[in-house]
């Protein structure tokens, strides 16, 4: 049984008529960067696994075949379940963070949480000696006992209005039981989408080089920082964007399910002219780690929409206002650092595109609208510009091979 894409998973809740709070369209930006993060614990975890089973090989006088042995046995190679485990523990995480935000919004009509665990075979003591515990919505307890608690925690918090609250009873703190409050891969409200306390920890017990583990913290950090910036930047959902992201989702999940929510989220977002703020941060003359992390993101999610949407006309032509063109003269290489919409309006500026086929992303294909979308990074020659009845036309030409 293949695993359910982000996608496929915003389709069900469409197709069950929830209304999912504005994370849900961009919470794969935080497995995005949770994959490097992980990537990096599971790595430090093998080496330190290689160097013990070294250590005990020669403090008990060993060969190299013994080694070898050992660190067969240690499965230096990261073995499925344990990938499975670190994949659905950071899936959950994201819903948990998801489900917490949507609570909070709504708590003016639900003040109290209750904590249900599946009581079967499979649930941890610890986890069902939680179950059924109700408390209000701002009781610090929630802060670090709010699921997902561990590795496959299959626990959820239900909201409560005050009169269900006080139907099942409400847990004095007395009766709340001794549990102790999840550590490493807990993601409570206290510290979603946070990793630097666990990366910090693991460093500082590490046995490898400090200088080394450091370097690759910031690499780390870079995308943290971008995923925080990238979530900045989308426009708030309403009925209308929702609806078009439905209709675009429904179409590319036939296509290629693992598309990224957050890429359609930026698609849209320069479809329906809600781009401001991401377009000014790319125009921007800034440089750092987290941008260059954000750029790649943006330009691996405009590739993936591209390859099952790619425009196919030879000429693209659409309206533009004149502060994009003003500084272009007829013989010069311009390069789009940010996307550029292409589609016909009411402007008198207009910008054409020669040798555009297989360049962008045709709106009509994911059943957005007209026009073509053009990826940043492309660079174009300014071949004339001329007027015509009563419009300017600037014509470029993609430098293309």
């Amino acid at each position: 049984m293949q695993p359910v894409t982000f996608l496929e998973a915003l389709q069900y809740a469409h197709s069950k008529k929830v209304v999912l709070p504005d994370e849900f369209y961009s919470m794969d930006l935080k497995t995005r960067q949770m994959a490097t993060t992980v990537s990096f614990l599971s790595s430090l975890e093998q080496a330190e696994s290689v160097i013990k089973s070294l250590n005990k090989t020669l403090a008990s006088g060993g060969t190299f075949n013994d080694f070898q042995k050992l660190v067969a046995e240690s499965e230096i190679i990261l073995p499925k379940h344990y990938l499975d485990n670190v994949f659905r523990t950071n899936i959950q995480s994201a819903y948990g963070h998801g489900r917490w935000q949507q609570q909070q919004r709504n708590k003016d009509k639900r003040q109290y949480l209750m904590y249900s665990a599946i009581n079967d075979s499979r649930v941890r003591p610890a986890h069902l000696a939680l179950n059924r515990i109700v408390l209000p919505i701002d009781h610090p307890f929630w802060l670090t006992h709010y699921p997902p608690l561990a590795f496959r925690c299959r626990c959820s918090c239900i909201a409560l209005t005050e009169k269900q609250a006080l139907k099942y009873g409400i847990t004095p703190d007395d009766k709340l039981p001794e549990v102790a409050e999840a550590l490493d891969w807990s993601s409570h409200p206290l510290q979603f989408g946070e990793f630097e306390a666990l990366v910090d920890q693991k460093i500082s017990k590490s046995l490898l080089d400090k200088e080394y583990l450091l370097e690759q913290k910031e690499a780390i950090k870079a995308e943290w920082t971008a995923s925080k910036k990238l979530t900045s930047l989308l426009a708030p959902m309403d009925e209308k964007s929702r609806d078009l992201f439905n209709t675009v989702a429904n179409t590319v999940i036939p296509l290629d399910p693992s598309i990224r929510p957050s890429a359609i989220k930026t698609f849209l977002d320069y479809v329906q002219g809600n781009d401001a703020a991401i377009t000014n941060y790319l125009n921007a003359s800034v440089s750092s780690k987290a941008d260059d992390v954000l750029k790649q993101w943006l330009r691996q999610d405009m590739q993936a929409l591209s390859a099952v949407a790619s425009n196919s006309a030879a000429i693209v032509t659409g309206g533009v206002t004149l502060q994009h063109v003003v500084a272009y003269e007829v013989g010069q290489t311009i390069q789009f650092n940010s996307p550029l919409l292409l589609a016909e309006n009411a402007s008198d500026v207009v910008l054409q595109i020669e040798n555009a086929k297989g360049l962008g992303i045709d709106l009509n294909e994911l059943n957005a609208g007209h026009g073509v979308l053009i990826p940043m990074g492309l660079s174009f020659e300014v071949v004339s510009i001329e007027t015509l009845n009563g419009k300017m036309i600037y014509t470029l030409k993609a430098l293309v091979n």
